[in-house]
């Protein structure tokens, strides 16, 4: 959900920041072939269990105008203007689900554009063993969570993620690589 004023960091196909204002989101995001982007930060929770890891995920509320019902990564949303990316994952993962983060609990995984619109998709995975679990969904976005095994990772993204999460298997395949290296080199 978009908040009053808000404006998207416009980025040029160097992935430079543009600086004119930024996009208004009414507009949505730029399509293919568009001279501008819009970058997105998106963050994986993961907790080490005695059973091992598992990856926190999020049902979209029925109420969103994409995806509706759809499970999706923790947190993610668009960079503001004048923002820093990992200001964006720390303030996603507050707006989204209550989650109190640090940039020093981010771990970068990949800056790549999406396979659909021109965004550039900013992977963080970020460690949140121990830390406390009252989630809450104060922006209307958010039905519910849920820890998944990494172990089922793939499967319950393949039978219940939103479009766009199922088919982009490259990126997948770097953030399950980066969750089992760190959940396993922090383990105690």
């Amino acid at each position: 959900m978009e908040h009053v004023g808000e404006r998207w960091q416009e980025f040029n196909a160097r992935d430079e920041r543009i600086e004119n204002g930024g996009r208004d989101p009414r507009l949505g995001n730029p399509d293919k072939g568009d001279d501008v982007y819009v970058s997105v930060a998106i963050v994986w929770l993961f907790r080490r269990t005695k059973n091992g890891i598992e990856v926190l995920f999020q049902q979209r509320s029925e109420k969103v105008d994409r995806y509706p019902g759809d499970w999706d990564i923790a947190a993610g949303g668009h960079i503001n203007y004048g923002e820093s990316v990992v200001d964006a994952a720390v303030r996603e993962a507050k707006e989204e689900i209550g989650a109190e983060i640090t940039a020093d609990m981010l771990h970068f995984v990949v800056s790549t554009p999406s396979l659909f619109k021109n965004n550039i998709l900013r992977e963080f995975v970020c460690d949140y063993t121990g830390q406390p679990e009252n989630f809450h969904f104060d922006d209307g976005e958010v039905s519910q969570v849920k820890w998944v095994p990494l172990s089922e990772f793939d499967d319950f993204i393949l039978k219940n993620a939103k479009k766009p999460l199922k088919e982009d298997v490259e990126i997948r395949s770097l953030v399950k690589k980066r969750l089992m290296t760190y959940g396993d080199s922090e383990s105690s």
